[in-house]
């Protein structure tokens, strides 16, 4: 055998551990996006604050986007209010926005109004941006409830985002 035969397979077994290692590095590194915490952030329902002010003169309350991933129209179907009357223990739903009605970002509100003060003297007394059907009371909550799918997820989801109970002052 010639010195230069074996210096030709060295370096191809060279070449092949390299190309190998790689491989196996590449592999992991998917695996880890898959299984390990990247595949959570990529799969994970969108994260909102939601702060909610009542004004019971006008019977309604105004619920504010404070924070948060801003939803798009890529990964969310719909967005809804689950309004509850604490003292009646009912539940209306209501639509804040759907996919024609997005993005929804900080800084966005919507107004649930009761049918208890006519606060434009049109005649019509759900004056809010939409209206549920009893009086708004301290106490009442509003749960912010997304549908969609976010990027990577292999179905759709619905989940609550926040929960604002209505108080005196500041919700």
């Amino acid at each position: 055998m010639s010195p230069e035969s074996s210096r030709g397979r060295g370096l191809v077994t060279v070449e092949r551990v390299a190309v190998w290692g790689l491989a196996a590095l590449a592999v992991a590194g998917l695996v880890a996006l898959v299984v390990g915490p990247g595949a959570d952030l990529r799969t994970a329902s969108p994260s909102v604050t939601i702060d909610g002010q009542l004004d019971a003169e006008t019977g309604s309350v105004t619920l504010t986007h404070a924070g948060g991933d801003r939803l798009m129209d890529t990964s969310t179907r719909a967005l809804e209010l689950v309004v509850t009357d604490a003292d009646r223990n009912r539940s209306t739903t209501l639509t804040w926005a759907e996919a024609d009605q997005l993005p929804v970002g900080p800084g966005d509100t919507v107004v649930v109004d009761d049918p208890r003060v006519d606060s434009d003297g049109d005649g019509n007394y759900l004056d809010g941006d939409v209206s549920v059907g009893f009086y708004l009371d301290s106490g009442d909550t509003v749960a912010v409830r997304w549908t969609g799918r976010p990027l990577g997820a292999p179905d759709e989801r619905t989940t609550t985002l926040d929960t604002v109970t209505l108080g005196n002052e500041t919700g």
